[in-house]
């Protein structure tokens, strides 16, 4: 063997041929992955800050609006109770108005008076709906054009009614139809649009969606301790489970809010809430029957419509006292108005038509127009204090949201830092 052939020492490099560059050994590997992981680390430091500020910032995102949906709410709530009222106001103008005009030019000046106070309040009521929710500017003003319309007819055939005049009834009825078909039409359809806002706001609190943010934050930092664990054979890194941690807390205090309001809310909807919105349907209902009966009389024997009508009114309106949430209407006082109705019927079919009407107008304690005033008025302390405990019961959540969704932007930012320095300490490592 020559000596160009011989191999050449142990331990010391082997020229390559020229030309081609220099062998190198596996010794270089370890040195490029040692670079690399820091740089891995590094990483995966502004992933968990990322992951952290991210549920930070839609879980805060998520309580804002869940606040909102809370003063939404409240401010649907009032509205539909609004609307509603204007309804009442309408009909119980109408049903004054058609009363007073039995006994001819001589009304008790304390009908005239309420009558007064019922237009007036509708009118009123109007324009503040009107500012409250511009959505139903258009119908509303529409509302306020019949509602002129009506008191305009309501005093012509008062007028030709003190005179003795008998077309004086046909300005009644023709005012009274137009106010209880057109105007409670577009009532109708006011209280329809704001019930289905209102119902969309009680319902908007998901504690479900509340909690994506969090599983997904926990999920993220999970991957990430789970992948420094594999590295430096330690388990946990404290930094990444302080974060998580505090990104549990915040996530589950999140979940429970929602949760707690949400139970409130479905309480709400069949108890205060449903008792102002049927309160107030079954006090339009009775306003409606009361103009009925008058009407009735007024028709002198051919007023059979409108007992049908007034029956009708009085079934919706005995539907809705057997709700639970109406427990505490005056429930007696409709009862006694309902048997004064039926002896006025009686006199009316009987052909004493001037009993009938001494009846029906009678403001005497005990009398059917007493007993319904009874009922009407309250009524509408019951509609009044249950739509205000709506309004408190869903204002009064939004303080907790407000207090959460500081403390989870807080908390937020004080797990970014906890997970900024878990990572930290690995890297210092290579340092």
């Amino acid at each position: 063997m020559t000596q160009a052939t011989q191999s050449a020492p142990p331990g010391l490099p082997v020229a390559s041929p020229p030309g081609l560059p220099a062998r190198t050994t596996g010794a270089a590997e370890p040195v490029l992955a040692g670079r690399e992981i820091p740089r891995q680390l590094g990483r995966i430091r502004l992933v968990a800050v990322i992951i952290v500020l991210a549920f930070a910032a839609l879980t805060a995102l998520q309580l804002i609006l869940a606040n909102q949906a809370l003063h939404a709410a409240a401010k649907d709530t009032e509205q539909l109770v609004r609307v509603q009222n204007i309804k009442v106001h309408m009909l119980r103008a109408d049903a004054l108005a058609t009363n007073a005009f039995l006994v001819g030019g001589l009304e008790a000046p304390e009908v005239r008076e309420k009558y007064t106070e019922s237009i007036t309040a509708a009118s009123r009521t109007i324009a503040e709906a009107a500012e409250a929710q511009p959505l139903d500017g258009a119908v509303l003003a529409e509302l306020n054009q019949v509602l002129i319309e009506y008191s305009e007819g309501m005093a012509q055939a008062r007028a030709t009614n003190r005179q003795g005049l008998p077309v004086g009834a046909g300005y009644l009825r023709a005012s009274s139809a137009e106010l209880r078909d057109r105007g409670v039409t577009l009532v109708d359809a006011l209280v329809d649009a704001n019930t289905e806002r209102a119902n969309a706001s009680l319902g908007a609190q998901l504690p479900w969606l509340m909690a994506l943010p969090a599983v997904a934050a926990l999920i993220g930092l999970g991957l990430i301790n789970q992948w420094i664990a594999r590295r430096f054979r330690r388990r946990i890194n404290t930094g990444l489970a302080a974060a998580a941690a505090a990104v549990l807390a915040l996530g589950v205090a999140a979940i429970t809010i929602s949760a707690t309001q949400a139970a409130a809310n479905a309480h709400l909807r069949t108890g205060a809430y449903a008792a102002a919105v049927n309160g107030a349907e079954a006090r339009s209902a009775a306003n409606a029957a009361k103009t009925n009966e008058s009407l009735r009389l007024i028709s002198r024997g051919s007023g059979q419509a409108y007992e049908e009508a007034w029956e009708a009114n009085a079934t919706n309106v005995s539907l809705a006292l057997d709700e639970s949430e109406l427990a505490a209407a005056p429930k007696e006082a409709w009862d006694n108005y309902v048997a004064g109705h039926h002896e006025v019927v009686e006199l009316d079919r009987n052909g004493n038509w001037d009993g009938a009407v001494e009846l029906a107008t009678k403001r005497d304690d005990g009398s059917p127009t007493m007993q319904f005033s009874n009922f009407d008025e309250g009524m509408e302390q019951l509609v009044r204090g249950s739509a205000e405990n709506t309004s408190k019961t869903l204002v009064s959540g939004s303080l907790g949201f407000i207090i959460l969704t500081v403390l989870t932007i807080l908390g937020g930012l004080g797990a970014a830092a906890l997970g900024w320095r878990g990572v930290s300490a690995r890297l210092k490592e290579y340092a």
